[in-house]
């Protein structure tokens, strides 16, 4: 546990490191500066990978069966898919608010206490549950990116209607290119959050006999699923773009949270185990 917890804290103060220097450049830091982060964000993910293999060598298992364990895991899948990313697009001001989010999202789930526990609840013990899981992680990692994606949209058109043209404005994605990415983020988070919700009907049929019961987990997913099938209706078959299109991966970014945090704390259901 204490390699584990090592391992944690030096990933924390890695992506610390990667928020500065992508915050840095964007204030006009030179090119040795850009460089610098996505290998300062490369490096946290290697030690934040080691963490998350180190608790599930301890717990026997995929670590992703409470808010502590999906925290951790969600923060490493969301550092992951912007470095990807960041092969072709390098987007100073992405790179800073995909590493300033794991960071809180480690942050928080180290505040989570008696957060390791190896016992499983027996509805929890079914061959869907780590493939229901993980594609839910997948899919909101890439939410957060599109929200992202959508906010950089919103401040990059907010800068060009009043016209007060600034050094942001030319670190910022030009608007095409923050409407291609948040639709790409979304082309890959939709099927995924699909496949969890599938996945999740198997799985709620092995553990309670019923594919559907409209817990609110359940419903608020359904909620989130129907956010961003309008998303890319709106997006594919209407041609709309620009505010309205953004406007919904905003509401889709805060049905996600009520999915993913909300609903485990203000709402009772077959979902609420250890969380």
């Amino acid at each position: 546990m204490e390699h584990t917890a090592a391992a944690i804290d030096v990933a924390l103060l890695l992506y610390g490191c990667a928020c500065a220097l992508y915050l840095w450049s964007i204030l006009g830091g030179a090119t040795l500066i850009r460089r610098a982060a996505p290998v300062c964000a490369a490096l946290g993910l290697a030690f934040h990978g080691a963490a998350i293999g180190g608790i599930a060598v301890r717990l026997g298992r995929a670590p992703i069966m409470n808010l502590f364990e999906s925290l951790i895991v969600l923060a490493w899948v969301l550092v992951a898919l912007y470095l990807v990313m960041e092969r072709r697009h390098r987007i100073a001001a992405l790179g800073a608010f995909s590493t300033l989010i794991s960071l809180c999202m480690l942050a928080i789930s180290s505040t989570i206490p008696n957060s390791l526990n190896e016992a499983l609840v027996p509805a929890l013990r079914s061959q869907w549950s780590v493939v229901h899981v993980v594609t839910c992680l997948i899919s909101y990692a890439c939410f957060v990116l599109a929200f992202g994606c959508a906010a950089a949209y919103m401040l990059q058109a907010h800068i060009l209607k009043t016209k007060r043209a600034s050094l942001l404005q030319t670190r910022l994605p030009s608007l095409d290119a923050a409407d291609q990415m948040a639709y790409k983020m979304v082309s890959v988070g939709f099927p995924m959050l699909t496949l969890g919700i599938i996945t999740g009907s198997l799985w709620a049929q092995t553990a309670w006999g019923s594919y559907w019961s409209w817990d609110p987990k359940e419903t608020w997913a359904l909620i989130t699923w129907l956010v961003y099938a309008a998303y890319l209706h709106v997006r594919i078959i209407s041609k709309w773009r620009g505010r309205w299109a953004n406007r919904l991966l905003v509401a889709g970014f805060v049905c996600v949270i009520a999915t993913y945090i909300g609903v485990n704390f203000l709402a009772r259901g077959l979902h609420k185990y250890n969380w």
